[in-house]
């Protein structure tokens, strides 16, 4: 049976490195009024914002929202490492979510993962390094240049991937991420350091009863119900320049 898909996110969607002079968008926390609904209701056609024709950024495939990092040193981190930005070397202190090698271990053993971040690679690698320093868990690594910017916002548009939309799904804390593959999203709560934290064994039943389905997309509508929030949304006034 050929598998399904999952692309695992690096927790922490706006997951970021801030400092003087540098600020990235994956780190900075989400405004309080901020409905990614509400943006998703409003998301123009994806061919209006991107290339008609854009090359696929994965090998074919083959068979077979997770950290907080910060500039503060903090003595709870599971691990640091340096990273280079702004002519200086900085040190990142990392918290993993619980149970993050354990979900890690279980989907890439069910799934193709993918790791697809709007971080930048010059800060996403390196960590990748320590948390998949064999390239084990994840096949697949995929950077912010890879994003769609709209809004402020960096969208993953997963038809860049090469793989078959009916198959794939998208771990991520900041549900206008997948705003346009809005029934391959599976949203799951943002996480900074409650060490009680389960949602990733929340999530791991769900994943394992798509396995081998034809089409995961019905059984995320239906389970999280994505449309009916976003049809209630509140409009907001989007201004994209082409």
């Amino acid at each position: 049976m050929q598998q399904s898909k999952l692309e695992c996110i690096d927790e922490h969607s706006q997951d970021s490195i801030s400092t003087e002079g540098y600020v990235d968008p994956e780190d900075t926390e989400e405004y309080d009024d901020f409905d990614p609904y509400a943006f998703i209701k409003d998301l123009p056609d994806l061919s209006l914002v991107v290339p008609k024709f854009r090359p696929v950024l994965l090998p074919k495939q083959t068979r077979k929202t997770l950290v907080h990092s910060t500039l503060e040193p903090c003595e709870d981190a599971d691990f640091a490492f340096p990273v280079y930005f702004n002519f200086r070397e900085h040190t990142i202190y990392v918290r993993c979510r619980p149970y993050l090698k354990e979900f890690l271990e279980r989907v890439a053993n069910l799934f193709e993962t993918i790791i697809f971040t709007a971080s930048q690679s010059i800060y996403a690698e390196q960590l990748l390094n320590v948390l998949d320093p064999k390239r084990k868990l994840f096949r697949h690594r995929v950077y912010r240049d890879s994003c769609v910017y709209v809004e402020g916002n960096y969208l993953k548009d997963l038809t860049v991937l090469g793989r078959d939309l009916t198959r794939i799904m998208i771990v991520d804390n900041s549900p206008q991420a997948f705003g346009f593959q809005l029934d391959n999203g599976i949203p799951i709560e943002s996480w900074f350091d409650d060490p009680n934290d389960q949602e990733l064994l929340k999530l791991l039943p769900f994943l394992e009863s798509l396995v081998g389905v034809e089409d995961v997309r019905p059984y995320i509508a239906r389970k999280f119900n994505l449309r009916e929030k976003v049809a209630t949304a509140s409009s907001l006034s989007m201004d994209l320049q082409m």
